[in-house]
């Protein structure tokens, strides 16, 4: 706990950075992208939130992600940097220790998307609201129905939800913290390396050539199971209001659209918890 408080210090919170978004919205494209730096040093789906300062961190961290298959980097090793007992505030600390900036990415997917994103926006509120984060959205369509093109996935709402559950935990974070970056995957342009560097005070010279926009797919009406049929036709209607809300955004005083947007998010969700 008191190495905790230590990182929550803010001269420390200004190290941390956290890409957050919905499953298949580039978060693992934007921590590649991000760890090419020497500055950097991002972990994939730690969890910090939710690892309660269990012993062990590395050795669970380092199984979890062998599973793959993947040969060992910085996206799914973590070195050696702390005690093999140790926490992951110890790795963390360690981590700074060689990295101008540490963290982690976050992709919240189908499995209790209410419960992690709540706890998520509740542990960072409480230690780390001066760090940066990233904010990665991608259109709904191309979010939603990428588990059937990746892993075969025929259930759909609970990816519909998690998207929604997700967006909605972009906008709280958009809101409340005040160093937040929001990168939209279809248009990745100059001007959003230049704010993230801007964000970060740290240069990023290798961002540009490993992330770039992914356009959106045509629309494709027979792809989307009949239940989702006409929640996606009002998330995709809702998709570039939230982009210029998101990217408008400067304050308290422009946070009505966000606040409003957030609402029509709420009422889509209840409406797919509804029995059918």
């Amino acid at each position: 706990m008191a190495l905790l408080a230590q990182l929550s210090a803010p001269e420390n919170q200004r190290r941390m950075l956290f890409v957050v978004g919905a499953a298949r919205s580039g978060t693992t494209a934007l921590q590649t992208a991000l760890n090419a730096s020497d500055d950097v040093f991002l972990l994939g789906e730690a969890n910090f939130f939710r690892e309660n300062l269990k012993r062990g961190f590395r050795a669970r961290y380092n199984a979890r992600h062998q599973v793959f298959g993947f040969p060992p980097s910085k996206q799914n090793d973590c070195p050696a940097v702390a005690p093999e007992s140790g926490a992951w505030v110890e790795t963390v600390a360690g981590l700074l220790a060689q990295h101008r900036l540490v963290g982690e990415t976050i992709a919240f997917g189908a499995f209790e998307p209410g419960q992690w994103v709540s706890e998520f926006l509740a542990f960072q509120r409480r230690y780390f609201p001066a760090a940066a984060y990233i904010l990665a959205f991608r259109n709904p369509r191309d979010a939603i129905l990428s588990p059937t093109d990746t892993w075969g996935v025929q259930e759909l709402t609970p990816w519909a939800k998690s998207y929604i559950e997700a967006t909605r935990g972009l906008i709280r974070l958009r809101r409340d913290i005040p160093r937040t970056v929001p990168v939209f995957l279809e248009a990745i342009e100059p001007a959003t390396v230049l704010a993230i560097e801007r964000c970060l005070d740290c240069p990023m010279p290798q961002f540009s050539a490993l992330m770039f926009s992914r356009a959106a797919s045509p629309p494709d009406p027979g792809r989307i199971p009949a239940e989702l049929r006409e929640t996606m036709t009002e998330l995709d209607s809702l998709y570039p209001v939230l982009r210029l809300a998101v990217e408008s955004f400067v304050g308290s005083d422009s946070s009505a659209a966000l606040d409003a947007i957030n609402s029509e998010l709420a009422a889509l969700q209840r409406g797919l918890c509804r029995p059918r």
